[in-house]
């Protein structure tokens, strides 16, 4: 029942995004409302988010948060368009060799560090080298740089990058804020201050980290010389805003009441059920976009009985009436997932949807053939003297009250044909060993990242939770092992796309996971914010956004 965020914060070495993985690029896929105007420099926009991390160091964290907030902070190679594909960033140009295990990169010379350290080939071999050491104790980076063998530094201005076999989405990596750059100054003099945030964070973004006060807020202020952005970024200068304040409130009351007072300019994370009454809000738009990368699923222990079984996991697809579900708990605010990628995810696969139902009649007849007939004293189904019972592990403390709102509806969908769900909760610490060991039926959560290949992190028979991946299913399936590689393999986008299509229409028909809900990303936005932008992993922009004087 995690999302991607609290999965990977339980999950030392967990990764994806990610997706994979999840990922920052640094492109204005989509703009909020509160645009046109003339862009006003100056002033301070005050962003309230539900998380703060607990490192800030993205060489390190996996969480969505942290590339959130630090892609303010630091740039990367390249940027990811919504369309999937990419434009030059840090790198003005690249080549990719034919083995597609060599990619030369050039870069700008015109980049400075907020430091003053000249941003070059030396402080891009100094972070990669860095993210793969074992000394960094990465729990995203170092897995989302794939097969990195080396860097080597052409001249001052180039760079070769060197994989040990080909990777596709290497260059989606490179887009992404946990690819970032460090200043290797502070690399180099301070180390153990990177993952606490405050001055030691040093990039080439378009603001500067400045001050960070303990679960109440931290303060970034504008880069005075950036002049590197994208080019489809909505500014190509300096940010206007001079400062960007971001505050720490977890409790869904308190956040949007900060945003709806005037307190923030900005609220991420809005609760689905109040989306209809924040819309009449005078002073106040709503900005929304479906968040890419692997939906909300619960993900079907294939390793061990009751959903060692196709008919067994069949069954539970179609007792729930995941479409129901969706608008009952999401007030219509989300829509139900038919496949394991969200529809806004380059490479979605169309062919997954309505390929099944809500059956409750076909659900207990698979049941039936299973042998599962008989019922005890609370109507649920047995066989051999056993009832058919399934367990959900979760930890209460990163499941929204949402979320647990629909696990107990799955939980009441599936009684009705006869199959117990219990809903096992686990503090943080007892419940990676737990999963890591596959002693659970069924997990639940969501993976942020606009890259198909995010299906690699969770469906490979070498992604398994112990070792690393997200494989919630424990799925060892050959034909999606072998698509995955080939996807990874080849350098053409047709290609890839057919074959992740096919990783797709695989796991719903195979019933490795139950897709549940696309998540949508809700912003609260008070009139006074202008040019709040989403990047191609909806997550929100600012190096464009403005606010009116006063």
């Amino acid at each position: 029942m995690p999302t991607r965020r609290s999965f990977l914060l339980l999950s030392a070495g967990a990764l994806t995004a990610a997706g994979l993985t999840a990922c920052s690029s640094g492109v204005a896929a989509d703009s909020a409302p509160g645009t046109g105007g003339t862009p006003r420099d100056g002033g301070t926009l005050t962003f309230a988010t539900d998380v703060e991390p607990d490192n800030f160091d993205p060489h390190v964290s996996p969480a969505d948060i942290v590339g959130v907030l630090m892609r303010n902070v630091f740039d990367s190679l390249v940027a990811q368009r919504e369309d999937g594909g990419f434009e030059p960033w840090l790198a003005k140009e690249w080549e990719v060799s034919d083995d597609g295990r060599a990619y030369t990169f050039r870069l700008r010379d015109d980049v400075r560090f907020t430091d003053g350290t000249p941003f070059d080939a030396a402080a891009v071999r100094a972070n990669f080298d860095r993210v793969v050491a074992p000394a960094t104790k990465s729990q995203y980076a170092a897995t989302l740089i794939g097969p990195y063998e080396r860097t080597d530094v052409v001249d001052r201005h180039t760079v070769t990058v060197r994989l040990k076999k080909p990777y596709a989405s290497f260059l989606h990596a490179v887009s992404t804020t946990y690819l970032g750059f460090h200043s290797p100054k502070a690399l180099r003099d301070r180390p153990g201050e990177l993952a606490a945030g405050g001055p030691a964070s040093v990039g080439t973004g378009a603001f500067t980290f400045v001050s960070r006060v303990k679960g109440q807020r931290l303060v970034l202020a504008r880069n005075e010389d950036y002049a590197w952005a994208p080019a489809s970024a909505r500014n190509d200068g300096p940010a206007h805003l001079e400062r960007l304040v971001v505050t720490f409130l977890p409790e869904n009351a308190t956040r949007v009441g900060s945003v709806t007072s005037g307190q923030a300019d900005v609220a991420d994370a809005l609760p689905a059920n109040r989306i209809a009454s924040l819309k009449s809000q005078p002073g106040l738009t709503i900005s929304g976009h479906d968040s890419p990368g692997i939906v909300y699923s619960y993900f079907l222990n294939t390793g061990r009985a009751p959903l060692d079984r196709l008919d067994a996991r069949l069954a539970v697809l179609h007792a729930v009436d995941t479409e129901a579900i969706t608008k009952a708990v999401f007030s219509g605010q989300y829509r139900r997932a038919w496949g394991p990628l969200s529809p806004s995810t380059p490479g979605y696969s169309a062919a997954v949807e309505n390929t099944w139902k809500h059956d409750p009649a076909r659900a207990g007849a698979l049941l039936d053939g299973l042998g599962w007939t008989g019922r005890d004293s609370d109507g649920y189904r047995t066989k051999d003297g056993r009832r058919f019972r399934l367990t959900l592990l979760y930890v209460p403390a990163y499941t929204k009250p949402e979320r647990r709102t629909f696990d107990t509806a799955v939980q009441d969908a599936l009684k009705k044909v006869g199959v117990e769900l219990v809903l096992k909760p686990l503090d943080a610490g007892g419940y990676t060993p737990v999963r890591d060991r596959g002693d659970y039926d069924v997990i639940a959560f969501a993976w942020g990242g606009s890259d198909p290949d995010l299906l690699r992190t969770v469906f490979h028979s070498e992604s398994q939770l112990a070792d690393g991946g997200a494989n919630g299913s424990r799925l060892h399936d050959p034909r999606i092992d072998g698509w995955l590689d080939a996807a990874t393999a080849t350098a053409s986008r047709e290609e890839r796309r057919a074959l992740y299509a096919k990783v797709q229409q695989r796991v719903v028909s195979q019933g490795y996971a139950l897709p549940a809900f696309v998540g949508t990303r809700q912003l609260g936005i008070r009139g006074r914010a202008h040019d709040v932008a989403f990047d191609a992993s909806a997550w929100p922009l600012f190096q464009g956004a403005w606010v009116d004087a006063g």
